[in-house]
């Protein structure tokens, strides 16, 4: 039956886009844009850490401190991550190639400040740190750059929500399909219980009900998968950038007070530990969105079915009538 293949092909098209969707954004987006946020953080930090380890003095001992040094390690851990699952191209591995360096340029500055005040040059020291602070925090600085790509990944996890694959409008369109079928196979019943004098063709039956349980399972499914999907996007990942941009504000915050000689307690800054647990959510909610059960499966099964049941329901009365 023409209308029963045109229910799969709909069905199936539904069903691989969806899943395209989600897994783009499960696998590439949120790990890319969860990078970038995380590198911002880890260096305002590295900042706020700088200048702490000068102001006290401990520079003299331990430069600019481990702190520091850990931060510029999960800044690169980040933007490592970002570059084993970037989708921006050729212009999007260029960006990246461009915020590596500036990183390493960063560092380097901050080196050169402490090998300067190491040698009693106090004020040349500070100089290179607050020249380090500037290509970080200045308009189109290297946070800025990195701002970028997490907001090039944002939007891109908001189109692939968008996506006409996980709307409900899709569903309707399978469902619609799925109406006509079994309006399609009620004429079909009705018009052989007149020609044949037979009230109830049970194979007819059969795929009747059988196509309302498909129908049901797919828009059941794909119904929880954009709430998932829904719920990634418009609550998991705010509040996991609520936890980062807190994180970020304070660091900054630290470091302002540091560069113009205030004091500042050694709390607040970067808390991995909390930027995962604000993670959690996001990642439990991507993954719901990707469990289909045996949908993938079911659906050809079912359909093939549907169009078998009905053949079978037509012969058998053919059979019958030729007998």
């Amino acid at each position: 039956m023409g209308i029963a293949l045109l229910f799969w092909i709909a069905a199936t098209g539904v069903l691989v886009g969806g899943r395209a969707a989600v897994d783009s954004a499960r696998e590439e987006g949120v790990p890319a844009y969860v990078g970038a946020r995380t590198a911002h953080a880890a260096l305002s930090d590295a900042d706020r850490a700088a200048w702490q380890s000068f102001r006290s003095g401990a520079a003299q001992l331990i430069g600019p401190g481990q702190r520091f040094r850990d931060d510029i390690t999960t800044a690169g851990d980040s933007l490592s991550r970002i570059a084993e699952v970037d989708s921006g191209g050729a212009e999007g591995r260029d960006r990246l190639r461009s915020v590596n360096a500036q990183v390493v340029t960063y560092q380097g500055l901050v080196e050169q400040a402490d090998a300067t005040y190491r040698k009693g040059l106090e004020d040349l020291g500070y100089a290179y740190l607050t020249y380090a602070s500037t290509m970080l925090h200045a308009d189109g600085g290297l946070l800025d750059r990195i701002d970028e790509i997490a907001e090039r990944d944002r939007a891109a996890l908001k189109d692939r929500h968008a996506s006409v694959w996980v709307t409900e409008a899709a569903v309707a369109a399978v469902c619609v399909i799925a109406a006509a079928l079994l309006t399609l196979l009620g004429y079909v019943q009705a018009a052989m219980a007149r020609r044949f004098r037979r009230v109830l063709n049970l194979p007819l039956l059969a795929a009747s009900v059988l196509l309302v349980g498909l129908t049901a399972w797919f828009a059941s499914t794909f119904l929880r998968v954009g709430d998932s999907f829904a719920a990634a996007s418009e609550r998991a990942m705010p509040a996991f950038d609520r936890t980062v941009r807190a994180q970020i504000a304070a660091a900054d915050g630290g470091a302002r007070a540091l560069r113009a000689d205030r004091p500042v307690g050694t709390e607040g800054g970067l808390d991995l530990a909390a930027a995962e647990r604000a993670q959690r959510p996001l990642t439990a909610r991507l993954g719901a969105a990707t469990d289909i059960g045996g949908l993938a499966a079911g659906l050809p099964a079912g359909t093939a079915a549907v169009a078998g049941l009905a053949a079978l329901g037509i012969w058998l009365r053919l059979r019958e009538y030729r007998g």
